[in-house]
């Protein structure tokens, strides 16, 4: 008797596993044709002389070769890229910690300043990178009408921001900060998560802000910073739009992203190939990146007293 309820429970489980799979089949179904299939073409492209206007031609690794050892521009967005990671990444996440402690506090009106600072994140990027075109004019932009006591003081020049070569890359890193509050609204989360007693008991001990700060509050807060860093990491790898919109990657291809010069290589010069092998190889440094910083995971992050 036990054994034939045995078996209808493992039929009932069988079936609800064919209605599961059949409600889930439009998903995976997509997920094959615009993620699983590109993803597995996009490898064979890499590897062959592909313009969209005849047959791919398998040429083995020609397109790596010529990537590693015969274009200086590859390297130069590639060197852009790298920048404004190593730059724009460690900057969010201080000043996203930094707008997370200071509106974790209990004063009137909290709530709108912390709308205020998210609002940012829901203005499109086309929109966002005219309004820093405007702010960021060198004749009559309001970032150096607001700069133009001390140019006149130390005598200088006004910055022409975006348009000069030494202040391109900076430019854009620092347009980029006005979405902080999107990492913010993570960093406060995990803020009120932190148990008020830890608090407590260390002011017990005369322990000031800074003290608290330093030995409960960025402990406990690095989960969320570790998944910052990753993400951060990721999306600055990808950096294209604010440069497309705002300098045309120049200039003299200051701004020319790696995102950028694969897009050129895609749309402008057709070459399949080539932009498919600059995917690949932006996918190795990003993974090997990633599974370093992984390694680090248990180093860096505090995870409670059974790490």
């Amino acid at each position: 008797m036990k054994k034939t309820g045995t078996l209808t429970l493992t039929k009932l489980k069988k079936q609800e596993n064919r209605i599961g799979y059949l409600f889930a089949s439009p998903w995976l179904l997509g997920l094959f044709i615009f993620g699983a299939f590109p993803f597995i073409a996009s490898f064979y492209i890499s590897f062959t002389n592909y313009n969209m206007l005849s047959w791919p031609r398998f040429i083995g690794v020609t397109n790596y070769r010529i990537l590693f050892f015969n274009d200086s521009i590859f390297w130069k967005s590639l060197g852009n890229t790298f920048y404004h990671v190593l730059i724009a990444v460690p900057l969010s996440i201080v000043l996203g910690v930094a707008l997370a402690l200071l509106l974790n506090t209990k004063i009137r009106a909290m709530s709108m300043y912390r709308t205020l600072f998210y609002l940012p994140n829901v203005v499109s990027v086309v929109a966002m990178s005219l309004l820093w075109l405007w702010l960021f004019q060198p004749s009559f932009g309001l970032i150096n009408e607001m700069l133009g006591p001390i140019y006149r003081l130390l005598n200088m020049e006004p910055l022409r921001w975006h348009q000069a070569e030494s202040t391109a890359k900076f430019s854009l890193i620092l347009m980029g900060l006005w979405t902080v509050g999107g990492t913010m609204v993570i960093y406060l989360a995990q803020l009120q998560d932190i148990p008020t007693a830890l608090y407590e008991s260390a002011e017990i001990d005369g322990a000031g802000w800074i003290k608290k700060t330093y030995f409960i509050t960025l402990p406990l807060m690095t989960p969320s910073i570790f998944f910052m860093f990753i993400m951060g990491l990721i999306g600055s790898f990808q950096v294209f739009t604010i440069a497309y919109i705002m300098t045309g990657g120049g200039p003299a291809r200051a701004t020319y992203y790696y995102a950028y010069y694969m897009f050129d290589m895609m749309i402008a010069d057709r070459n399949m190939g080539m932009a498919s092998a600059m995917a690949w190889v932006l996918l190795v440094i990003v993974l090997i990146i990633t599974v370093i910083a992984l390694r680090l995971n248990k180093y860096v992050v505090y995870l409670g007293e059974e790490a």
